[in-house]
């Protein structure tokens, strides 16, 4: 089979997979109406008197059958589902009153540059320090590098993020305690964009101290993996010195298992770090998520898992088209 071939089979694969997926967001998010006869029209809006004409109105713009209903409601409810969401019609926020992409869209630039900052950082430094503790392997610069990351990527990033905003927010007063923005809002759109890096700068480095480890223990391993490979030893043993082996042999090799880790990581990029967001009150879709769950708004988790799926989905498919690029030993059958 060629790539042509295969490119169409992961396609088809990858559309059925989404379909699943979002046929299964469809029941996990009814289970009580299904199981315990839950109505949202009435838990949300008007309580227990809201009029049956208004309540099925309610019920048709959210997508969520009434309860006791038969087979072939559901059936129809279920079809009107898929076509919304595979269209990216998500309906109306329970708690907002307003269409789930509005919320979606406000809330995605800041996720991005939070996540964005984050994990570039984060990668840059993990691999970075992944070359050296693997090219010192065995000595107390990689001991002490591995035993690092170890141990900050076993502290709860919210712990991480309340200890600095208790520290550096409020006891020294250097950076500001929460949100995207100062009260009131610098009119300057430059003076904006500064104050915005000011809010953004915390989050940041937490997400990207508690991340570097994780970079850095995959790094190491991958490098050390390739180090012991044939084709290395016969390249020392022709003469060449440990930068040019390092660098110019063991390095590109040793990014192959990377790439899915990568790719994944810029992937999910916009759906946000839900617990520093939440810490640090940052008007995201990681705190969309949380708040969503918290109020029950089956609309909202509904919209973030589905672009969740889609994420994973797509950079499994790119994934596996760069690992035929990168390497020319795989064969696509």
């Amino acid at each position: 089979m060629g790539l042509k071939e295969y490119v169409l089979r992961r396609t088809i694969n990858s559309i059925l997979l989404v379909i699943v997926v979002v046929a299964f967001n469809f029941f996990i998010f009814r289970l009580n109406t299904f199981l315990f006869g839950v109505d949202p029209a009435h838990q949300y809006i008007f309580g227990e008197r809201v009029d049956p004409k208004r309540a099925e109105a309610l019920r048709r713009q959210w997508g969520i059958p009434p309860p006791n209903a038969d087979f072939w409601t559901w059936v129809d409810y279920f079809i009107s589902y898929m076509i919304n969401t595979l269209t990216f019609n998500f309906g109306i926020s329970f708690t907002e009153s307003r269409p789930v992409i509005e919320g979606i869209m406000e809330r995605l630039p800041n996720t991005l540059w939070l996540m964005g900052v984050a994990t570039i950082a984060a990668m840059v430094i993990g691999i970075i320090l992944g070359v050296i503790a693997a090219a010192k392997h065995g000595t107390k610069i990689d001991v002490g590098l591995v035993t690092l990351s170890l141990t900050i990527y076993a502290i709860p990033i919210f712990w991480l993020g309340l200890v600095a905003l208790l520290i550096f927010g409020y006891y020294l007063k250097l950076v500001p305690l929460g949100g995207v923005q100062s009260v009131p809002i610098p009119s300057d759109p430059v003076a904006r964009f500064l104050d915005f890096l000011w809010h953004l700068a915390t989050p940041a480095a937490v997400l990207t101290i508690g991340g570097f480890g994780g970079w850095l223990i995959l790094m190491r391993s991958s490098l050390m993996d390739v180090l012991t490979e044939d084709y290395i030893v016969t390249a020392r043993a022709k003469g060449l010195d440990e930068r040019t082996v390092l660098y110019k042999h063991a390095l590109k090799n040793a990014f192959l298992p990377m790439i899915t880790v990568i790719t994944l990581s810029i992937a999910t990029l916009w759906t946000g770090a839900t617990l520093t967001e939440t810490v640090f009150s940052w008007y995201g879709l990681g705190r969309y998520i949380y708040e969503a769950l918290i109020r029950e708004d089956w609309p909202v988790a509904q919209a973030v898992f589905y672009f969740i799926a889609i994420s994973v989905v797509l950079a499994n498919f790119i994934t596996d088209l760069l690992y035929g690029w990168l390497d020319p030993r795989i064969k696509y059958d």
